[in-house]
């Protein structure tokens, strides 16, 4: 099962007809075109992560109002854009192999919000995810990631492999712990 790209499920719902409009095919300028992910908010700089083994292929902090984002192909086909971002995580760049729950990037600010803007992507068709003439702006295989996101489990992964980690040194006698940085809250 994927992991969540944050270490929380935000407060403020991403499902289909919310007050808020965070998600995918809302209404966006005034009916010209319709929301191409889910929003996900949460704290500037919340560290994101990878939701599943994969490989960043493109990044760019020309994405949208001085935010930028990365795409990421998933081992099992498709792909993901994390967009809204601050930037990559340290040592992430362009060719990177990530596994499940690794860091990725940061979540970015514009406006009054900080967010996260998901986009899934089937991986069958080529070229740039953006598209000016389709309906959502985006590549032909744009699919809703509502059901994919509520479908990840939700863990603090860099705690995860903290316990991991302790475990396998206290089994050959090794002592000290390894540092931990937790991220963001549930608040």
């Amino acid at each position: 099962m994927p992991t969540f790209p944050l270490p929380f499920r935000p407060k403020e719902d991403y499902h289909p007809h919310h007050k808020h409009k965070r998600y995918f095919g809302a209404p966006r300028d005034g009916g010209h075109r319709t929301h191409a992910g889910c929003d996900l908010i949460a704290p500037k700089d919340t560290l994101i992560c990878a939701v599943e083994d994969g490989h960043v292929v493109r990044f760019s902090m020309k994405f949208y109002r001085g935010t930028g984002a990365v795409e990421f192909k998933l081992k099992s086909g498709p792909v993901v854009r994390y967009c809204e971002i601050e930037g990559l995580a340290p040592g992430v760049h362009v060719g990177s192999k990530l596994k499940e729950g690794d860091p990725i990037a940061f979540v970015g600010r514009m406006f009054k919000d900080s967010m996260l803007h998901f986009e899934l992507y089937e991986g069958t068709a080529h070229g740039s995810l953006s598209n000016e003439s389709k309906p959502y702006h985006r590549r032909k295989d744009l699919i809703d990631p509502t059901e994919y996101l509520d479908n990840c489990t939700v863990r603090n992964v860099l705690a995860a492999k903290h316990e991991s980690h302790a475990a396998t040194a206290a089994a050959h006698g090794a002592t000290g712990t390894l540092p931990v940085r937790w991220i963001g809250s549930a608040s």
